[in-house]
């Protein structure tokens, strides 16, 4: 049979439609792969624009505490006020330069009241991992800080924590728990802090890269590619004779089967 009058038969039009259904399904996994890229490189480009922006006066960036721009991520902000420190708060499971330990939150309350939560950097876990192995005191009286935005964290569904402690940084939660209105968009990674006192690990600027995203995507092109090639050297093959088709194989064996059967009928015992 000629190579097009074998490609327009029902068989080999199902395979044609299952070989587009695969490249279209490898074109939409690489589109979702180049996608990732973008989003990965602008998160790159967002921390080295604002990690070198000027220190500005937190009001002046968010004049409600509900406000929320995702472009202020790494911005940072200048606040004034007292810290809760009845209200100190441990951030379990967190990994840091010694491993898995704690991180200690610090509400801060501003001249309006409202309430800024101050990550104050890392600790290290006690022996059982159950609270933190040192708890630094936060400085009494007006204080002046310095820290970077970071969005709030969602809640993870089943994950609880020990009295004073809280599995994620989600600042509703945490402002029910001291009982006062919080900026629940952001809080901040301490830079700096007038008076200074002992603090956590101090926090660096972030390493990010954009991670495998563009090799993944050329593969599933690839395999796309791959799978038209297949196709096209598979019809060739079966075009001329290489291959049989399965259902005139078994069509064979049972032509076969009949003349075995027909030649043991004649047979002497």
């Amino acid at each position: 049979m000629s190579l097009w009058r074998l490609a327009v038969t029902p068989r080999w039009w199902g395979i044609l439609g299952f070989t587009v259904a695969f490249a279209v399904v490898c074109v939409g996994l690489g589109q979702w792969q180049f996608d990732r890229r973008a989003q990965a490189q602008a998160a790159i480009a967002l921390l080295d624009a604002n990690y070198e922006r000027y220190t500005i006066d937190l009001t002046t960036i968010l004049e409600t505490p509900a406000e929320f721009d995702v472009s202020e991520k790494w911005r940072s902000v200048r606040v004034t006020g007292v810290y809760l420190s009845s209200d100190i708060i441990y951030v379990r499971t967190r990994s840091g330069p010694g491993g898995i330990g704690f991180e200690q939150l610090a509400p801060l309350q501003t001249p309006s009241g409202v309430v800024f939560v101050v990550n104050r950097g890392w600790l290290p876990a006690n022996g059982d991992n159950s609270a933190p192995a040192e708890t630094p005191a936060v400085p009494s009286g007006a204080v002046e800080i310095g820290a970077r935005l970071i969005p709030s964290e969602k809640l993870i569904a089943g994950r609880d924590a020990p009295a004073g402690q809280i599995a994620t940084i989600n600042l509703e939660t945490i402002g029910d728990r001291v009982d006062a209105d919080v900026y629940h968009g952001w809080y901040g990674r301490l830079e700096y802090e007038s008076p200074a006192t002992d603090a956590g690990a101090p926090w660096e600027k972030p390493v990010l890269d954009e991670g495998p995203h563009l090799s993944y995507a050329l593969q599933w092109y690839v395999f796309a590619i791959m799978g038209f090639y297949g196709y096209g050297w598979a019809l060739r093959k079966e075009a001329r004779g290489d291959v049989v088709p399965e259902r005139k194989i078994r069509a064979r064996r049972s032509d076969e089967d009949i003349e075995d059967a027909a030649l043991d009928a004649t047979r002497v015992r």
